[in-house]
């Protein structure tokens, strides 16, 4: 059974009252179509990262995305969520978005291959019906066009 993010985070989330979320009108989950060992697999963050020189996220009601080179020395991340979840996370990206870990999963062959570019996004987002309508077709084409085979989903 998968892990009920959103309920979850509109129960302790602030600020009150809670969010209104919306019942996905798709199914959202798939089971693997081959073994993790020959996935190309990539990163899917809502920490609203980015390199230096991308664009910032606009906090609060920033429905696009980035993508983020796989590799970890690509460049300096930065976390725009306005989260006061804490530091820790903005001095170390590696906690939310753990492109090292991955690529030494890469390296011993746990997983087939990683996806050239990983992705980030806004979490937060409070227009549910806009993130499934938008967002996240958005991402399934990007995830489809690298021919991700398992996407990892990082919540933020």
């Amino acid at each position: 059974m998968p892990f009920e993010y959103l309920p979850t985070m509109a129960r302790n989330s602030a600020p009150k009252p809670p969010r209104v979320l919306a019942a996905p009108s798709r199914p959202s989950w798939c089971a693997a179509a081959k073994p993790i060992s020959e996935s190309v697999v990539a990163l899917l963050s809502s920490a609203a990262l980015r390199l230096v020189g991308q664009e910032p996220f606009i906090p609060h009601n920033d429905f696009s995305f980035r993508s983020v080179p796989s590799d970890p020395r690509a460049g300096e991340i930065i976390i725009d969520h306005h989260s006061g979840i804490g530091r820790v996370p903005k001095q170390d990206p590696e906690i939310v978005f753990p492109r090292t870990a991955l690529a030494e999963l890469a390296q011993h062959r746990a997983v087939g291959a990683i996806a050239p570019f990983h992705f980030s996004f806004m979490g937060g987002l409070r227009d549910h019906l806009r993130v499934e309508n938008d967002l996240a077709p958005a991402l399934a084409s990007e995830l489809n066009r690298e021919q991700v085979d398992l996407a990892l989903l990082v919540p933020y």
